[in-house]
């Protein structure tokens, strides 16, 4: 399949990377002039360190993380527990799989992803935003309109102009 992404974020990565491994032609499309990772710190559950390690970028994310074998917040003025995640236990429906979250500064996946991409010859297209879609075309703010494609895949984030959702301020 001829595959778009829009959004070259973790999870546009990410789905590129996986989406070509299936054998798919894949462009993705983000409006920065170069590509680059927005945002601070995460944790990756264990599913998407599953994830990582399909495309060949555990060992790497790992190196440059920290696990994590519990999460606690509390509420500032009440104390009241908010968050309470442990990973104290191995998994005995995915036994080898890891058992404990990973805290990884979102610049430093972003590189991980991004180098993943590049050594598969994935398409990547800068300044290309994304305003619309329709048919399988991809309209772009430049006034160019790209494709058909099979398959569009939104990954532009909250704000996207593909998604039907919006957001509103937390």
């Amino acid at each position: 399949m001829s595959i778009a992404i829009a959004g070259a974020g973790i999870g546009g990565l990410a789905a590129a990377a996986l989406l070509a491994d299936g054998g798919h032609r894949v462009t993705v499309f983000d409006r920065f002039d170069a590509p680059r990772p927005v945002g601070s710190g995460l944790v990756i559950q264990p599913v998407g360190q599953e994830v990582l390690a399909r495309i060949g970028v555990a060992a790497e994310a790992e190196a440059l993380g920290a696990q994590i074998s519990r999460m606690s917040g509390h509420e500032a003025d009440t104390g009241r527990a908010v968050l309470d995640v442990s990973y104290d236990r191995p998994r005995r429906d995915w036994p080898g799989r890891p058992s404990h979250g990973l805290g990884i500064h979102r610049g430093s996946l972003f590189d991980v992803l991004w180098q993943a991409v590049a050594r598969r010859g994935i398409r990547v297209e800068p300044n290309a935003q994304v305003l619309g879609a329709s048919g399988g075309v991809l309209t772009l703010a430049d006034g160019r309109d790209v494709g058909p494609f099979d398959l569009i895949v939104d990954a532009a984030g909250a704000g996207s102009a593909l998604s039907p959702l919006k957001g509103r301020a937390l």
